[in-house]
Order: C-alpha cells, then sequence, then structure tokens
C-alpha cells in the first residue's frame, strides 16, 4: 500500500482555508495567490482521493466532512513539524552533542590529534568521533552527513563543498640520512633525477606530485609506491630512494630508528593547501562552527610555530 503524497504546504494551505474562511484570505495570509491556494488544495484532494473543499456555494467556500477531518488531522501534522523544527534548533545552538569528523588519511596524524585534544579540552560537552577515507568518499560523506567536517587538501572539491584554508606549506624532500646532499638546506628536483623515487601512492596525491615535477621541468617516474606515508619514509631511510612530504613529522627517525631527513624543495611549484571542508546550503551546528574556529586558530598557530623552527 503506497501512502499519500502529501505536503506540509498543502496542508498549511488547507487550514488556513479553514481558519479564514476562503481561499482568497488563505491566500493573503499564506502571501501567496489564490491560484496556488486552489492548486495546492486540488492536488490534496487528488492525492488523498476525496472532495475537501465545496467551491462556488452561497456561503463562500465550505470544507466537507472530510475537509473538516484532515483539517484536524492536518493541524497536528504541522504542529509536530513545527516542534521537530525547534528541538532541531534547539540542538544546534548546542554546543554539545556528537561531532563526527572525517580526515584524508595521510594527513591524519598530524591533524585528528591536535584537533581532538584541544577542541576536547575547550568544549567537554561534545562527543567527537573521526573516520578517516579518501577525499572522494570523504566528501561524499560530508554531503550526506555521515561527518560534519572533514581535513581535506584543496583538490578535487566537490560542487556542494564550502571549505576554509587552515594552511599552505611547500612540498619538501625526504631523503635518507646518509644522503650525498643531506649536507644541503635546499635542493632542486632535478639534482635527484636520476635516484629512484618513492610515490605516496594515495589519490590523489599522484596526480599533485606529478604536476610537482612538471613544475620542474622533469618526468615523475616512480620506482616504487608506497599505500602508507610512514612506508614511504621508512623506505627511504632504508637508502631505497627518495620522496616528497607536504606534511613534515617533528622526527627525523623511521620505524626502525634510521635517520630520515627532509630539506627544502628548491624549486617554485604548485601547492595543495590543507582545508577544512563541510556540506554548502545551510548553517553548521555549533559544535561544528565551534570546531571551525578552534581549527583555524589552531593550525595557523601551529603551522607558524613549525616554521620559526625550522628557520
Amino acid at each position: 500500500m503506497s501512502l499519500p503524497n502529501v505536503s506540509p504546504r498543502q496542508l498549511e494551505y488547507l487550514v488556513a482555508i479553514a481558519e479564514t474562511g476562503g481561499i482568497t484570505a488563505a491566500a493573503a495570509r499564506c502571501h501567496v495567490s489564490q491560484s496556488a491556494v486552489s492548486l495546492a488544495v486540488g492536488e490534496l484532494e487528488r492525492a488523498l482521493d476525496v472532495t475537501l473543499v465545496l467551491r462556488g456555494s452561497r456561503r463562500g467556500t465550505c470544507l466537507t466532512a472530510a475537509g473538516r477531518q484532515v483539517v484536524a488531522d492536518g493541524r497536528k501534522v504541522l504542529a509536530a513539524l513545527s516542534e521537530l523544527g525547534a528541538g532541531a534548533r534547539g540542538l544546534g545552538q548546542e554546543i554539545e552533542g556528537r561531532l563526527t569528523i572525517g580526515c584524508y588519511a595521510p594527513i591524519a596524524p598530524f591533524h585528528l590529534p591536535l584537533a581532538i585534544a584541544g577542541f576536547g579540552a575547550a568544549e567537554p560537552g561534545v562527543e567527537i568521533s573521526f573516520v578517516e577515507g579518501t577525499l572522494p568518499d570523504l566528501q561524499a560523506a560530508l554531503l550526506d552527513g555521515s561527518c560534519e567536517l572533514a581535513f581535506l587538501y584543496q583538490q578535487d572539491l566537490l560542487p556542494g563543498i564550502d571549505s576554509v584554508v587552515l594552511h599552505d606549506r611547500a612540498p619538501s624532500l625526504v631523503l635518507p640520512g646518509g644522503h650525498r646532499l643531506a649536507r644541503r638546506r635546499s635542493i632542486r628536483l632535478a639534482e635527484l633525477a636520476e635516484e629512484p623515487f618513492v610515490l605516496l601512492d594515495v589519490p590523489p596525491s599522484e596526480r599533485y606530485f606529478r604536476a610537482v615535477f612538471e613544475a620542474a621541468g622533469l618526468e615523475m617516474r616512480p620506482a616504487y609506491r608506497a599505500g602508507s606515508f610512514e612506508l614511504a619514509r621508512a623506505l627511504v631511510a632504508r637508502g631505497i630512494g627518495y620522496s616528497l612530504t607536504v606534511q613534515t613529522p617533528a622526527v627525523e627517525v623511521g620505524y626502525e630508528g634510521l635517520p630520515v631527513l627532509t630539506r627544502a624543495l628548491a624549486d617554485v611549484v604548485p601547492t595543495t593547501p590543507v582545508v577544512l571542508g563541510w556540506a554548502g546550503g545551510g548553517r553548521l551546528t555549533r559544535r561544528g562552527e565551534a570546531f571551525l574556529a578552534y581549527c583555524r586558530q589552531a593550525f595557523r598557530a601551529s603551522s607558524g610555530s613549525r616554521s620559526s623552527a625550522r628557520r
């Protein structure tokens, strides 16, 4: 059995007819045309397969017995919808409740711990959970409401995703501890052209790093593809090749205790800013707005302190 296709607007117009005594007055109350009210009521009658309003009688517009019953039920439905909206707005104004955050997997260690610990201390009433994933998966989660905000790179952002930039860093070279250029503070990519390149192969990293090579006038030819940031660093630590990174750990050592060095890239190449994104077209909850404000301040400060430390 299929449910009738009834909209709140149709019920609103019918209730207005009952309370004002006619279509003209109902239209004035609802700030629409008479034809809009007549059309909506006609659609409601067809959906319910019953006559609700007697038009053209000497007494003006009258409700049938069925119409009066639908008006009674319609008032209950409209009241329930009003309470639902008020409740949702109330929840949205509370800095408490559950907040689900998404994060692009390769940058999660650099963003989630600070965000969860720092924001959790500032807003103890908010219960934070998180999901990791690829950029397409996380944007789909934002659009379907699975998470409210997500840490993303400013690449391939879908229509309907709003974002703010948290920080923007140039990529760096990752070298093994005993590399021949280890004493240099900055290195041109061409100076490593004959050495094996270890690519962090998590979409859309390949396309970005290929653009970096192209900006340096080189073709990217990966010798190895690593599915995680730490595997790429571990391969470099073993002297298997060199790599590129946008995010830089505070420690220069791999999983095996072998040294891993980070050096500035001397070439002028494109960057890929880290953004905090959310589904556009609506307002964030107050906890979402508070998280956004916290992250804008925290990561700007964190980025500045790292830059000062490197200088």
